[in-house]
C-alpha cells in the first residue's frame, strides 16, 4: 500500500525523505498508509471539522417550527455526526451531515406546501 504525506496528501515514493510537494521532511509521524482522499487531516489543506452542533439546534429549531418528523431527522444524523467528530471520523461525519441537511431540506419544503395550502384552504 502506498504512503501519502499527511501535511499535503501527495503520494510518496519508497525512498522519499522529503515530500516531493510541499517539502516536509518524511517520518513515521506524517506519513500515511491511506488514501488523503478518503481521510481528512488536520493541517491538510482539505481539513475542515464539521459542524455537527448547527445542525443540531437546526433540526431542534425545525422541529419545533416546522415539521416534527423532518427535524427529529435531521436532529439524529447531526447526533450521528457530533459523535462521529469526537472520535475524529470525518469522512463519516460528513456522510452524516449531508443526510442531516437532506432531512432539513425535506423538512423546508414540507413546511412551505403545508403553508401554501393552508393559505388556499383560507381563500
Amino acid at each position: 500500500m502506498a504512503d501519502f504525506c499527511k501535511n499535503c496528501g501527495k503520494e510518496l515514493g519508497e525512498s522519499d525523505r522529503f515530500c516531493p510537494s510541499c517539502g516536509t521532511k518524511l517520518d513515521y509521524w506524517n506519513v500515511s498508509e491511506s488514501s488523503p482522499n478518503t481521510i481528512h487531516r488536520e493541517g491538510s489543506p482539505d481539513y475542515e471539522e464539521p459542524n455537527a452542533t448547527l445542525w443540531i439546534i437546526i433540526g431542534v429549531l425545525s422541529s419545533v417550527f416546522c415539521c416534527l418528523i423532518g427535524g427529529i431527522g435531521t436532529t439524529v444524523y447531526a447526533a450521528k455526526a457530533s459523535e462521529n467528530v469526537k472520535s475524529r471520523d470525518f469522512e463519516t461525519a460528513n456522510e452524516n451531515i449531508e443526510t442531516a441537511k437532506k432531512w432539513f431540506l425535506a423538512t423546508v419544503i414540507i413546511g412551505v406546501i403545508s403553508f401554501v395550502i393552508g393559505l388556499l384552504a383560507g381563500i
